[in-house]
């Protein structure tokens, strides 16, 4: 299992927004489809917990954020084989790194439900300081589009953003919400 500490900035943008930065990038980008399985139980949602499931170019990973001291969150992934993947997606729970993880933060595995899937067009732009990536996402009948870099280095990043927002005229107040919130917020607006 992979343990790392994630910072990004994340903002909307508009479908305007979006085709430009796309465009300025196209040279650069790796553009790959990956659609994200959520989870969730009253437990998850109680301790702030994000559970999914990504397949990506035909590869599974199985993914926990918690919140992590100071600024950012915890992630851990641990990649799955398409059948043990096949298995979560079909409402099984099993044991493995990450689940016996949940069982240690007193999460009941047979109160996990799926919650809902996502697909997102990804546009990885690998920079010095961090990876930009350029995400069109389809949920419950919806699309939006957003920006998101995540730094490799807290202070050179910020620099970098700073300069990524001045080129292309974007405007950052703080993170937008993440996916997995606008997903749910689209099954209570309708």
């Amino acid at each position: 299992m992979e343990e790392n500490l994630e910072i990004e900035y994340k903002l909307l943008l508009s479908r305007e927004q979006f085709d430009n930065l796309t465009h300025y990038y196209d040279h650069m980008a790796h553009v790959y489809t990956q659609t994200n399985t959520y989870f969730t139980s009253q437990a998850l949602q109680e301790k702030r917990i994000a559970l999914r499931i990504r397949e990506k170019e035909k590869a599974y990973e199985m993914t926990v954020k918690t919140k992590a001291e100071g600024t950012g969150r915890k992630e851990y992934n641990l990649a799955l084989t398409k059948e043990d993947a096949q298995f979560f997606l079909n409402g099984g729970m099993k044991e493995n790194e990450i689940t016996s993880m949940l069982k240690a933060m007193d999460i009941d595995l047979s109160e996990i439900k799926i919650l809902c899937r996502l697909k997102t067009i990804r546009h990885d732009i690998q920079l010095e300081d961090g990876m930009l990536s350029l995400d069109a996402n389809y949920y419950h009948g919806q699309e939006d589009y957003e920006m998101e870099f995540e730094l490799s280095d807290l202070e050179a990043g910020k620099k970098t953003f700073a300069l990524l927002l001045k080129k292309h005229k974007l405007s950052y107040q703080q993170n937008c919400e993440s996916k997995l919130k606008r997903a749910l917020s689209s099954f209570n607006e309708k």
